[in-house]
């Protein structure tokens, strides 16, 4: 995609959305655990905490390093953070690499200390490495899932159904089944926001299709927001009506419904033809993608 016509914010603080968005469905997962009779451990909440960051962090970097440009993605620029090691002959190693390498060697530390001193079990390590398959690698080769339409649903299950089971297994060392009415709405909602980020500008032009709104053209691409909208909406109705138990501040999911149905009104009156009102859509499908992270936390909270 052309870099002239997609508006990513430059700076050090602008990750911060996503990281959030990541760790939101962790802790609720972790809170789940809690609420079905397992204690909590800190430093194994913490180190999952951190490990889920700098994956959300790798993924930015990898963005940066192989697919510059690419989408509406927030752009990291974090200040003084020189490359040094070369690439190549006469090539020095760019700042993004040295962000990715050094927080995929974090996550993969996290994950050594959290199955082995942590005893958090024996599928943490390959938890973390799908985290990395659909973050790292949704921009890396050999994978570059955005390159072949793929990204999306990378990004979607990395924000929702993973990110929900990784916190319940690291405090349990099991699933159940209950995690899917918490992890499904995120991962839909997730996949909606990033389906936003890879739609081209309205004025754009370009040969290089590669995610799906961009392969499909914006048409399509708000046809799959909107069955995928519905998705949502059905799964948080059905956690609103029917829950697996009593869920205290139920009343919270009202507000999130009707965010997404101002998100599916916004796309129906073809928001993505007007940069304003599309960059509007943007953040609101971030906004939703929050908003259902803080309320599945308040409610399992709660529950304690």
């Amino acid at each position: 995609m052309s870099a002239r016509n997609l508006p990513a914010v430059g700076h050090q603080l602008a990750p911060l959305p996503l990281l959030l968005a990541g760790c939101l469905p962790l802790w609720a997962g972790t809170l789940l655990a809690m609420v079905s009779g397992y204690p909590l451990r800190p430093w194994v909440l913490l180190a999952g905490t951190l490990a889920v960051a700098v994956l959300v962090l790798a993924a930015g970097a990898a963005r940066e390093s192989f697919a510059p440009g690419a989408g509406r993605y927030p752009a990291w620029r974090l200040l003084g953070f020189p490359g040094s090691r070369l690439r190549g002959p006469g090539e020095a190693l760019r700042p993004s690499y040295l962000r990715a390498y050094v927080c995929l060697g974090l996550a993969a530390l996290m994950g050594v200390l959290l199955q082995f001193l942590g005893r958090t079990g024996n599928l943490t390590l390959p938890l973390g490495a799908l985290g990395v398959l659909g973050g790292y690698f949704s921009f890396a080769p050999p994978l570059a899932w955005h390159r072949r339409g793929l990204a999306e649903v990378a990004a979607g299950l990395c924000f929702g159904l993973l990110p929900v089971v990784t916190g319940f297994y690291l405090q349990s060392g099991y699933w159940v089944t209950e995690a899917l009415f918490y992890g499904l709405p995120l991962t839909f909602a997730g996949f909606n926001l990033f389906l936003i980020y890879g739609f081209p500008g309205p004025q754009e032009e370009t040969s290089m299709r590669y995610s799906l709104a961009s392969r499909w053209g914006p048409v399509t691409g708000a046809l799959i927001y909107t069955v995928v909208n519905i998705l949502l909406i059905l799964g948080l109705l059905a956690l609103l009506f029917f829950p697996a138990s009593p869920l205290p501040f139920r009343v919270a999911i009202w507000p999130v419904l009707l965010l997404a149905a101002i998100n599916q009104e916004l796309l129906k009156r073809r928001a993505y033809r007007q940069e304003r009102r599309f960059r509007l859509l943007g953040r609101l499908s971030l906004t939703l993608q929050l908003a259902l992270g803080g309320v599945f936390c308040l409610m399992l909270w709660q529950r304690l």
